[in-house]
């Protein structure tokens, strides 16, 4: 497990503690570790990750930080409930009401975005690779059958935000939320149907987005992220003057 554990902290670009740390919070912000239950012993984290225990003190130490774990004298470390949004960023997971408010939360977007394709192209792990094909595919499944692909649109963003291993670009994305790809809100006030052309345009853009990551090709991944995310604004523009929305 020790060289395991190695292989992929290097394919991340972690060193051992932050990809212990990483590993952990993951496990807690997806169920697996539930509030309230008790952390395992350093003994056997050091055995399932086959690190030291000063490795697993590091991450651990990390994680109290972050508000996720903490110590209670005598009895062990404990799973925290995961902070929720704060109050003064709620304006973020607001749903825009006007185009002007799509273009804005689109150029915060972008300025994060980017450089989340570009830390994908250079830590993105082989099982992170295997999700974006896949969420990829699933998007390109729902344009080619004409239905609505908004769920895979905003899956795939995550994964590529996933493959940073930086969970802050995930909750930030998370923290937009799925109204921020809302194509087919802006249709359905125009009274139009989905484009094809429209759809497969944006296949395409996703497309070399995927192929620069999976050629770990930092720039050309960032200047791909850019381009979509350009083009996405311009696309809503068209929508909402169709749709009356400006």
């Amino acid at each position: 497990m020790a060289s395991t554990s190695r292989k992929q902290a290097k394919e991340s670009g972690l060193n051992l503690s932050q990809y212990v740390a990483t590993q952990l919070k993951a496990r807690i912000l997806e169920g697996d570790m539930t509030p309230g239950s008790k952390l395992p012993t350093e003994q056997k984290l050091t055995q399932e990750f086959g690190v030291s225990r000063t490795v697993i003190r590091e991450a651990i130490s990390g994680l109290k930080q972050d508000g996720l774990l903490v110590s209670r004298q005598g009895s062990g470390v404990f799973v925290l409930e995961p902070k929720q949004t704060d109050e003064t960023l709620t304006f973020l997971s607001q749903n825009p009401q006007t185009i002007a408010g799509v273009i804005e939360t689109l150029e915060l977007r972008s300025s994060v975005e980017i450089g989340a394709a570009e830390f994908s192209a250079l830590r993105c792990s082989p099982a992170q690779e295997a999700k974006i094909l896949d969420c990829h595919q699933k998007f390109k499944q729902r344009v080619i059958s004409g239905e609505i692909s908004e769920s895979e649109d905003f899956a795939l963003h995550v994964a590529i935000a996933e493959a940073t291993n930086n969970q802050k670009f995930v909750d930030f994305l998370h923290l937009l939320g799925r109204d921020t790809i809302p194509r087919s809100e802006l249709r359905k006030k125009a009274n139009l149907q989905t484009d094809p052309e429209v759809e497969l345009q944006i296949l395409q853009e996703h497309r070399e987005i995927v192929d620069a990551i999976i050629r770990r090709d930092r720039d050309a991944a960032g200047q791909a992220m850019r381009a979509h995310l350009a083009n996405g604004a311009e696309r809503y523009r068209v929508l909402a003057r169709l749709a009356q929305l400006s």
